[in-house]
């Protein structure tokens, strides 16, 4: 019996929590620190519960020299766990759309770009070719519909959200869900996490940050000096996952801030 396994059968009064999140949006952090506060609850770290599309990336990655980083095993959850219809908590992040690309391009850098970072001997300007052509732009606006729809049954567009707030509790059929916006205040996540998880205490330590990376330097460089046309921003921020999450001051500022 797997490791994975164990954890399942060893705790059945326990619901399992997913960290189920589109990437870059700090699930890490959460899914480390809720490892390290609990003991007696099987926890697991996901960006897709469709196992087609999590083999095909695992196979890209492999075909690229890359070593895939999510560990977590989807067919496992979706057997165990998601067929059967047993109770289980989601902790679902998101985050700005512009902000999640940039920081995904530079995460995957190597698989952008086909050159490592410390190989890498050009400008910021000559990254803008790679970043867009090579970047899946729409990744974070569809996450909801193509991901997490699917796996869960749950529209969260259905329900309303508080902008302000950045954080929405959803129970559903056997699922009960924590929606965060990743820029909500560490203190308030760690609230709202040690609640939603029946923690008497919880800390949050963040982790795989990229100003901490190898590319920090080229990224903060690209952040201060990159500028978008107003089509591909208003493609982002019109969308309906931009328009249900955040305000129209956050995405007034963002189009000032980024635009040409």
């Amino acid at each position: 019996m797997g490791l994975a396994n164990i954890k399942l059968s060893m705790y059945p009064k326990q619901y399992p929590i997913l960290v189920f999140t589109m990437a870059k949006v700090g699930s890490l952090s959460v899914y480390f620190s809720l490892k390290k506060w609990t003991r007696k609850k099987s926890i697991f770290h996901i960006h897709s519960l469709n196992e087609e599309q999590v083999n095909e990336n695992i196979k890209l990655c492999f075909e690229n020299n890359i070593y895939p980083g999510s560990k977590s095993p989807v067919f496992l959850i979706n057997r165990k766990i998601i067929k059967k219809r047993k109770p289980y908590k989601i902790i679902c992040l998101f985050r700005d759309p512009l902000e999640r690309n940039v920081s995904a391009f530079f995460d995957a850098f190597e698989l952008h770009t086909s050159k490592k970072i410390s190989k890498y001997n050009g400008d910021v300007e000559s990254l803008k070719p790679f970043y867009y052509e090579k970047l899946n732009h729409y990744y974070p606006i569809y996450w909801f519909e193509k991901q997490f729809f699917e796996a869960t049954n749950i529209d969260v567009f259905a329900y309303n959200f508080n902008k302000e707030k950045g954080y929405k509790l959803i129970k559903k059929d056997n699922i009960e869900l924590l929606l965060l916006n990743s820029n909500v205040d560490d203190k308030i996540k760690e609230k709202l996490i040690s609640d939603f998880c029946d923690l008497k205490e919880f800390n949050l330590k963040n982790r795989n940050i990229s100003s901490t990376k190898e590319y920090a330097t080229y990224y903060k460089d690209f952040k201060q000096t990159m500028r978008f046309t107003k089509e591909y921003l208003n493609q982002l921020y019109d969308s309906n996952y931009a328009q249900h999450f955040f305000t129209e001051k956050h995405i007034k500022n963002q189009i000032e801030k980024w635009s040409e």
